[in-house]
C-alpha cells in the first residue's frame, strides 16, 4: 500500500472526526477558518487514499453474550505463514489478525458467546486450516480500553 504523508491539517481533520465523525463538513471548515470545500476535498483524498474510512464502531457493552478471545497462533514450519494468514483473514469471525515475533506466530481476535462457544469454533473451523499448529487461547473478564482511533483498513 502507498504511504501517504499527513500534514498538520489531516492530524487535525482526523483528531476532530475521532471524537465525532457525524461533524458536518461546514462545522470543521468553521473551527478551523477554512472553506467547506476545502475540507470536502481534504476528506476525499483521505477516503481515496485509504488514510481513514468513516464507520461505526460497536461498543462490546451493548452486546449481549460477548466475550473477547485471544488466539495465540504457531504455525506448522512446513507451510509458509502467508497461507495461514491468508486464511485467517478470510474468516468473518475473526476481528483482527497481526503476524507476530515472540510469544506466538500469529495473534488473531474473534468474538464468543463462551468457552464452549470458543471450543467449537477452534476444532470446527480453525483448527483445519492447513498450518495451524498450537493454539493458545485467553478470555476476556472485562475490556478497560480499546483505542479504536488506529487500525489496518480492509475490505
Amino acid at each position: 500500500m502507498k504511504e501517504i504523508e499527513l500534514s498538520d491539517l489531516d492530524r487535525r481533520l482526523l483528531e476532530r472526526l475521532a471524537t465525532d465523525a457525524r461533524v458536518s463538513n461546514r462545522e470543521i471548515a468553521r473551527e478551523f477558518g477554512l472553506t467547506e470545500g476545502a475540507i470536502r476535498l481534504r476528506l476525499k483524498r483521505l477516503i481515496d487514499e485509504k488514510a481513514i474510512q468513516v464507520a461505526a464502531v460497536t461498543n462490546i457493552d451493548h452486546v449481549p453474550d460477548s466475550v473477547i478471545a485471544y488466539l495465540w497462533i504457531d504455525v506448522d514450519a512446513t507451510y509458509p505463514l502467508a497461507g495461514v494468514l491468508d486464511a485467517l483473514v478470510a474468516q468473518p469471525e475473526i476481528t483482527y489478525v497481526a503476524s507476530l515475533v515472540g510469544r506466538a506466530d500469529i495473534l488473531a481476535i474473534t468474538w464468543v458467546r463462551s468457552a464452549t462457544h470458543l471450543a467449537d469454533y477452534l476444532h470446527n473451523t480453525i483448527d483445519p486450516i492447513p498450518g495451524i499448529g498450537r493454539i493458545r487461547y485467553e478470555l476476556t473478564h472485562r475490556m478497560i480500553k480499546h483505542d479504536y482511533r488506529l487500525t489496518t483498513i480492509t475490505r
